[in-house]
């Protein structure tokens, strides 16, 4: 009897079962745009020059340090995480091209973090058309996130402006009743947003007297005279600002020029950031102490840990990692509100790729955040909202102001949390407990 023939078959055999399983593979990786058997590839979209570039030109940089460290530690069930950043210049015409550029071009498995409201308004119809999974994106635009069937792919990276609007304008409400409050806003739907999230906590604004507005990339140029000169005349005495931060800062010089001292400034968390705030003025020429006082006693809202709060144990880690792996030179690595918030989002985006499974696909991807990415947690004191029938990501702020070296405190001394909805439903405060991170600043998913 010959046995030979058999192990000969046997061995043919499972060589067969091997490279078929090995050519299902590579079919698998290599259908998936931006995915193979090494690497997944995100794309991303923000202002890396132009006027609304200070401080949103630092999020990437961050995520991709935060992506390079994952990557030394074995990546994503085995992949490196490669990101490929366009600068769009915030302009919508712009970012059509850079979108069409990552999707044909780089063969992107998905975007990821992509910065500004009008600009990705000019793109979001067609990668959700495209079946493209449009991940924690830098933008609190309510309309990208509360109707999920037409906009299905699409997951925020923001509290939404209104929620942060409606938590913000019930303080002042209550805090200062008997105060004339105004609102300077960038009219698009950032500002629109904002405005509709205060008027639905009841405070009401009238158009060229306690309302005013600009076209957002225009405060530059116009230096905001008009804007802030009718404040001062209509004798407004908290002044909210819903826009960028490059607008927030020319607001602020404006002011000091015309010595217009409002009992208080009232700024959206997008807007507020410090480290960009004393950047700009820094480059009109005022001394860093100067803006420092300018900027101290301001209100705004996050849902976060202050960058400043060097007790946090997320601050710490991510810190760490910034320092060992972000590339950037200069003030680009420097450690702030953007630099934390492009950290906490490759954090988030790095639990999701792994929650999504080895066999990697965008349908899986978009699939995991809708049913389980309101169990991610992060650096926020808040979970994502995500669900079927919302993409909304952090539900709930607390309320701070910037103390003399510029560390947004809680107002009181106690950081409490507050809720609500992009709707009419009411503020009320969290009960959510975040939990710690890992040793290795990695996240577990189960």
């Amino acid at each position: 009897m010959n046995l030979r023939k058999p192990l000969i078959l046997t061995v043919v055999a499972s060589a067969l079962v091997g490279s078929l399983v090995m050519n299902s593979f590579s079919a698998t990786a290599a259908s998936v745009p931006g995915v193979s058997s090494t690497e997944i590839v995100l794309g991303m979209q923000l202002p890396q020059t132009g006027p609304a570039s200070p401080g949103y030109n630092k999020i990437d940089d961050a995520a991709r340090a935060y992506f390079d460290y994952v990557n030394s530690k074995g990546g994503v069930n085995g992949r490196s995480i490669k990101l490929v950043v366009k600068d769009d210049e915030y302009k919508a015409g712009r970012t059509i091209t850079t979108a069409r550029e990552l999707i044909n071009n780089d063969k992107i498995f998905a975007f990821f973090g992509s910065v500004g409201t009008q600009t990705h308004l000019s793109v979001v119809k067609d990668i959700n058309r495209r079946g493209i999974p449009d991940l924690f994106v830098n933008s609190g635009y309510s309309g990208f996130y509360t109707d999920p069937k037409k906009y299905p792919n699409t997951f925020g990276g923001l509290g939404t402006y209104t929620v942060e609007a409606k938590i913000l304008g019930k303080y002042l409400k209550e805090k200062y009743p008997d105060k004339k409050i105004g609102i300077l806003w960038q009219s698009d739907d950032f500002g629109r947003n904002a405005l509709a999230g205060l008027t639905a906590s009841g405070l009401k604004f009238e158009a060229r007297k306690t309302s005013a507005s600009f076209v957002a990339g225009t405060q530059g140029s116009i230096g905001l005279g008009t804007q802030i000169g009718q404040m001062k005349a209509n004798g407004v005495e908290i002044v909210i600002i819903a826009a960028v931060s490059s607008a927030t800062a020319v607001a602020y010089a404006t002011a000091a020029a015309l010595a217009y001292k409002p009992t208080k400034w009232a700024v959206i968390s997008v807007g507020a950031d410090s480290t960009t705030f004393q950047t700009i003025l820094g480059a009109r020429g005022t001394a860093p102490a100067t803006s420092a006082a300018l900027l101290a006693g301001t209100i705004s809202a996050s849902h976060a840990p202050a960058a400043g709060d060097a007790d946090d144990e997320y601050i710490k880690a991510f810190k760490k990692i910034n320092d060992d792996f972000n590339k950037a030179t200069g003030s680009g690595k420097v450690w702030d509100n953007n630099v934390f918030q492009g950290m906490n989002l490759a954090y988030l985006a790095t639990a999701a790729l792994l929650g999504a499974g080895k066999d990697l696909t965008r349908a899986k991807l978009v699939s995991y955040l809708k049913n389980n990415g309101s169990k991610l947690s992060s650096a926020a004191f808040s979970p994502l909202g995500y669900s079927n029938t919302t993409h909304e990501a952090f539900t709930g702020f607390w309320l701070g102001e910037y103390d003399a070296s510029l560390v947004l405190k809680p107002i009181g001394g106690t950081r409490v949390v507050y809720t609500t909805d992009s709707a009419n439903g009411p503020v009320t405060v969290s009960n959510y407990k975040r939990p710690a991170i890992a040793a290795d600043a990695l996240p577990r998913v189960g």
